[in-house]
C-alpha cells in the first residue's frame, strides 16, 4: 500500500469510526436525542411565530397611521372626488385628525408609529392653541429616539417662542446645532436659531 492510499484509508477509517460513534450515540441516546430535536423545533416554532406577529403587528400600527394621514389629508369643502372623505370646516378636519392621531397613540404609544402620531397630535395641539397639551406631546417626542425627534424639538422651540421662554427655545436649537439629523441639519438648525436670536436680540444674532 502506498503512503496516499494509506493516508486515504486512515482518512476513511476515521470518517466511518466518527459516522459509527454518531449512530451508537443515538441508538443508546434515542430518547434524549428525540427530546432535544423537539426543544429545537419548539425554539424554532417560536422564533418564526414571534417574527410572523411583530410584522403582523407593524402592518396594523402602520395601517392605522395611514389612516389617521388620510384624515389629515382630507379636503375642506366638497369632496373632490367621489367617496372621498371631506369635512365641512378646517375646525373640523382638526379635531378628526386630532382624535384620530390620538387613537394611534393611545394604541401604539411608545412604537415608532406611535411617536410619529404624537408629533403631529402636538402640533396640531399647538395651532389650536392648547400649548399646555402640545408642550406634553411635542416634549414626549423631543426626548425619544423617534426620526420625529428633531422636529419636535424645532415646534417645541417654536412654541416655547410664542410663549416668550426664549432660553429653552434657544437649548433646544443649539442642540440641534450640536447633534444633527437626517431630517434636520446643522445648517437647518442654525438659521432657526439665528432666526430665533435676531428676533429677540438683533445685536447677538450679528
Amino acid at each position: 500500500m502506498t503512503r496516499h492510499e494509506l493516508k486515504e484509508q486512515i482518512q476513511h477509517d476515521q470518517f466511518t469510526d466518527s459516522v459509527q460513534s454518531a449512530v451508537d450515540y443515538i441508538s443508546a441516546n434515542r430518547e434524549k436525542v428525540t427530546r432535544w430535536a423537539i426543544a429545537a423545533l419548539v425554539v424554532l416554532a417560536i422564533v418564526g411565530g414571534a417574527f410572523w406577529f411583530a410584522s403582523y403587528r407593524r402592518s396594523l400600527r402602520q395601517h392605522d397611521l395611514q389612516g389617521a394621514f388620510a384624515v389629515l389629508d382630507a379636503p375642506v369643502g366638497e369632496a373632490a372626488a367621489a367617496g372621498l372623505k371631506s369635512y365641512p370646516t378646517q375646525d373640523a378636519k382638526t379635531k378628526a385628525s386630532m382624535k384620530a392621531f390620538s387613537d394611534v397613540v393611545a394604541k401604539d404609544g411608545s412604537s415608532r408609529e406611535g411617536l410619529i402620531a404624537r408629533y403631529y397630535l402636538g402640533t396640531l395641539k399647538a395651532q389650536s392653541g392648547d400649548s399646555k397639551g402640545a408642550e406634553t406631546d411635542l416634549t414626549a417626542v423631543a426626548a425619544s429616539h423617534s426620526e420625529c425627534a428633531p422636529l419636535a424639538k424645532i415646534a417645541l422651540a417654536q412654541l416655547y417662542q410664542s410663549e416668550n421662554r426664549i432660553t429653552e427655545a434657544q437649548n433646544l436649537l443649539q442642540q440641534l446645532v450640536t447633534k444633527p439629523a437626517d431630517l434636520v441639519s446643522k445648517g437647518q438648525a442654525q438659521v432657526l436659531l439665528a432666526q430665533l436670536m435676531g428676533s429677540t436680540n438683533p445685536e447677538e444674532a450679528r
